[in-house]
């Protein structure tokens, strides 16, 4: 029986302790989160994590039974070209009196100049008029009733009943409290979920692409981010440079992520569908 030499089995040793140490960075508990209040129903958090990356992200959750909240898709561009002009998140929620808002749907062609027309690759309603048909197959769904009564749906070709307002995402990350499992890509990403309940709908934004300050996140990671913040349902939206959640500030809109438009922290992208929600003011 050949023995191993002192040198190699140190190596070895090694080399068996690293895949270790990197699956107990994976299991870095998610953060206890502190929800402050904004306006009547909707709370925003933020939190951070520092490893297997450094990641930070941000959130909003909106009672959905709450007086006052009513939610708006980004509405058509009537007969110009194109489904919708495109719009900086922080401008939608400006120009319609919004209290938060996020980007949606994903869409093209991507532009840096406001105004220009887009088409939207999937479902998207706004105030019960259809802006972009559901394809046959393709991208789900984030359905809101006229009544606040918020469901996510594989295909909403087949099932869009009671759409008031929808947008459609790139994939679901969360269903009956399981986990979808996903690829390995890093994105910044913007997500939405739904707790078991059905009584409350949390906008979760992860900024990425920008070392040493978030790393983004895979779609994986949206879903058990979700679950963590009581979520049952979730979906992945449209991404990249375009995630962007805003809401509402005593001096206009606030632009609560750092954006990564063309590669610039900071820089917010137009996009061509958006989701934002009017709320009461705080109570006294």
């Amino acid at each position: 029986m050949h023995s191993i030499p002192l040198t190699r089995r140190c190596l070895l040793a090694l080399l068996f302790a690293i895949p270790l140490l990197r699956a107990e960075e994976k299991q870095e508990a998610f953060p206890a989160l502190i929800w402050v209040p904004l306006f009547q129903g909707i709370e925003r958090t933020d939190f951070t994590l520092t490893s297997p990356r450094p990641v930070r992200a941000f959130a909003v959750k909106i009672d959905l039974n709450a007086p006052g909240i009513e939610f708006l898709a980004t509405p058509d561009n009537g007969e110009k070209k194109g489904e919708t002009d495109g719009k900086r998140t922080s401008t939608f929620l400006k120009e319609h009196g919004l209290q938060a808002a996020i980007n949606a749907a994903p869409y093209a062609p991507v532009v840096s100049v406001e105004g220009k027309p887009h088409d939207i690759s999937g479902f998207h309603v706004s105030q019960g008029k259809v802006v972009s048909a559901a394809p046959k197959e393709g991208y789900p769904a984030l359905i809101l009733t006229k009544d606040n009564q918020a469901r996510i749906e594989a295909a909403p070709a087949q099932n869009a009943a009671g759409a008031w307002n929808a947008v459609c995402g790139f994939s679901i990350v969360l269903k009956g409290s399981e986990v979808v499992p996903g690829g390995n890509d890093l994105h910044p990403r913007t997500a939405a979920g739904i707790t078991p309940d059905g009584r409350t709908l949390i906008w979760l934004v992860v900024d990425g692409r920008q070392k040493g300050y978030s790393g983004g996140a895979t779609t994986a990671e949206l879903g058990t981010w979700l679950k963590a913040m009581g979520c049952s349902e979730g979906i992945n939206l449209d991404g990249g440079g375009t995630s962007t959640l805003v809401t509402a500030g005593p001096k206009g809109p606030q632009v609560l992520n750092r954006p990564i438009h063309l590669g610039i922290p900071g820089n917010e992208r137009p996009s061509a569908s958006h989701l934002g929600v009017k709320a009461k003011p705080p109570a006294p």
